[in-house]
């Protein structure tokens, strides 16, 4: 468990420039599978004002999502991480490859 910790947040930090690592470790949940959910409500706060715009902009454009939920469903492994944490696919905004190659999962 501790291994997992470290590489998630190694991921947090990794993605801190593109979406504000700091809010990201406060409100993600971290799954040992290295999967990184991401609750887009939790970004609307000054200093994730930017991508928690882009994010919900995503999330009220039909194909974006569509896109986003048929990469989780070609991904068996990670639909049943999200599955595991009580995420439903058709809350799933966007999907994004860390640095460490676990997902970050940005959800409405």
């Amino acid at each position: 468990m501790n291994n997992a910790i470290r590489i998630a947040l190694a991921s947090v930090l990794a993605l801190g420039t593109v979406s504000g690592g700091v809010a990201m470790a406060q409100s993600a949940v971290v799954a040992e599978d290295n999967v990184t959910v991401v609750r887009i409500d939790s970004l609307d706060n000054g200093k994730d004002r930017d991508e928690f715009t882009r994010l919900s902009n995503l999330a009220t454009d039909q194909a974006a999502m569509s896109e986003a939920q048929t990469a989780v469903s070609a991904d068996p492994m990670l639909v049943a991480a999200l599955e595991a944490q009580n995420v439903q696919l058709t809350n799933v905004v966007h999907v994004q490859t860390a640095a460490n190659g676990g997902k970050v999962v940005y959800v409405r």
